[in-house]
């Protein structure tokens, strides 16, 4: 049957002049991110990194893949390539926003698009066991520490800080200068108890005391007629990477002060070394070398078909490869960073495209050395097996199934890890 194309699958922002694609824009989604994210649009995913816990309480999911559908959320063996087990009480037409898991992988907090809610799914008992309320049209969250979640309405332009130990919504932090506009989060450990956001309305970044839950301060960016989307940080040089129009912005986060402009800008995927920042920029995925205080270009890989949701992989002979999904065809390319060439091209099942999309969105993650993107028209779950370079499986799900989360280390921070 036809479903309706979801709002998370793209999003046009008027009266900014920046259109973008949301969902991890990630999985931050996302950020993976989102994702980072969608994830992310991770989230990211796609907005910030830790690399997970000491300890691990994934019950018995860990190593499991969370499939997001309309009607059930699907729980799937990647090594078996098959759904295990299956969510479906309470859940109706649904719409998903990003998932993140908690640093001891006990639980999953997804957001609901109708109602303005995140559902707390715990991860060994496989069942859903809270709603929480937040704000309108939510797209993005994000796990800044272990005690917290932080959910972005885009209709309000706020966080809403959730307790991961009551459920409870505890804090509101205003980000977006006119209470509005689609927003993530940029947090590294580096950081301390300061982050950066992003607004699509807002000619700049909001500077998040993640303590005090308030934008403490604003670092504004040349051009006054677009806003901010991607972001990412380079622990290396300290240095924060902005999407901001057709450039992207380079803040010393010391002085909070712009030192530099690429001048292109789109999707940031950091490489979970954190040596390495892919850009997809249009069909071109840009690879820098941040730690480089110059953000050196290594080369530049043509894709063609609508790269997204880029995730990495070091074989075990130390060579770091990419995979990237298509939004325009139901393919996915395996890159090697290093020689800057595409290897192979997979098929991954394909996605809806509506007519009007400005752009499109297609989330990823990578986990227990898979590549797993859903695709929503086909109903499917692609299942790569990153270090043979080969389809692992193709999981049955259900027709509109478009958001996965990974029980374990997995691809939905902006650098592929768990923040």
């Amino acid at each position: 049957m036809d479903r309706p194309v979801k709002r998370r699958r793209f999003v046009q922002v008027l009266g900014s002049g920046f259109v973008v694609s949301v969902a991890g824009c990630a999985d931050d989604n996302g950020d993976g991110s989102e994702g980072d994210d969608h994830e992310h649009d991770d989230h990211e995913h796609n907005g910030n990194d830790d690399g997970g816990g000491d300890e691990t309480d994934g019950g018995d999911s860990e190593g499991l893949v969370y499939a997001f559908a309309p009607n059930t959320i699907a729980v799937i063996d990647p090594e078996a390539g098959e759904v295990v087990d299956e969510i479906t009480d309470g859940l109706d037409d649904e719409g998903w926003g990003d998932p993140r898991i908690t640093a001891d992988y006990s639980e999953i907090y997804v957001i609901r698009e109708s109602p303005s809610q995140v559902l707390v799914i715990d991860t060994g008992a496989r069942e859903i066991v809270d709603e929480v309320d937040i704000g309108p049209d939510a797209t993005h969250m994000y796990h800044p520490n272990d005690d917290e979640m932080w959910a972005h309405s885009d209709e309000e332009g706020t966080f809403y800080v959730v307790d991961t130990d009551s459920h409870e919504v505890t804090e509101i932090v205003e980000s977006g200068l006119e209470n509005e506009g689609h927003g993530k989060l940029l947090y590294h450990e580096d950081l301390g108890s300061m982050g950066y956001a992003t607004n699509v309305n807002d000619p700049g970044a909001p500077v998040i005391d993640l303590e005090s839950y308030e934008r403490s301060d604003f670092i504004e960016f040349e051009n006054e007629e677009e806003g901010t989307h991607y972001k990412a940080y380079a622990p290396e040089t300290g240095l924060a990477y902005f999407e901001h129009g057709d450039e992207t912005p380079v803040v010393d986060t010391e002085t909070d002060e712009v030192v530099d402009t690429l001048d292109f800008s789109g999707g940031m995927y950091l490489s979970p070394d954190e040596e390495v920042l892919g850009v997809l920029d249009g069909n071109s995925i840009r690879f820098l070398d941040v730690t480089s205080e110059d953000s050196d270009e290594l080369g530049i890989v043509e894709v063609d078909e609508g790269p997204d949701a880029l995730r990495y992989h070091e074989s075990e002979d130390g060579t770091l490869y990419a995979y990237t999904a298509h939004t325009q065809t139901d393919q996915a390319s395996v890159i090697d960073v290093e020689e800057l060439e595409i290897l192979e091209t997979l098929d991954i099942g394909d996605i809806v495209r509506p007519e009007d999309a400005p752009f499109l969105h297609r989330s990823g993650v990578e986990g227990g050395g898979y590549f797993i993107s859903p695709a929503d028209a086909d109903g499917i779950v692609a299942i790569l097996d990153m270090e043979e370079q080969e389809v692992a499986a193709h999981v049955e799900v259900e027709e509109g199934v478009d958001t996965v989360q990974y029980v374990g280390d997995s691809g939905v921070g902006y650098s592929s890890r768990l923040r």
